[in-house]
């Protein structure tokens, strides 16, 4: 098989937001709850225990936690949303760090999102910088 391009892996993170956004919600409750107790990195495999441990549906979790095209796409839209979740989502080179993810995200979920950070690299100034707004 093929290794998916970092677009097409984009937009099928973003499909999965746009139909499932009251789950992308929650998984990003679950990451923000993971920096209030000041949990240094949230790993994929513990996102499962932890999104039970909010009484979240377990196949929720699942797709989140063992897709693992989705995981790194879907932890970048995080960040760029909410700086903050830097705090706990740490990450590794990927090749969807060379593409545009806020106009992919435009194209498929909402053309009028107010993103916080452009990308996981500025979320992680932002956060090294303890700057106020990704607080």
């Amino acid at each position: 098989m093929a290794e998916q391009s970092a677009r097409n892996i984009a937009y099928d993170a973003c499909a999965w937001i746009k139909a499932n956004p009251r789950d992308f919600r929650a998984l990003m409750a679950v990451m923000h709850h993971q920096v209030d107790i000041g949990n240094p990195c949230t790993k994929q495999g513990e996102i499962e225990s932890y999104a039970r441990q909010m009484g979240m549906t377990i196949d929720v979790a699942d797709v989140f936690s063992h897709n693992r095209t989705l995981y790194p796409a879907l932890t970048r839209y995080m960040v760029m949303l909410r700086p903050r979740l830097a705090r706990t989502i740490n990450f590794r080179k990927s090749k969807l760090d060379a593409i545009d993810l806020e106009a992919i995200w435009r194209e498929v979920v909402n053309s009028r999102t107010t993103f916080l950070a452009s990308d996981r690299f500025e979320a992680e100034r932002l956060i090294a910088l303890e700057d106020v707004s990704a607080a």
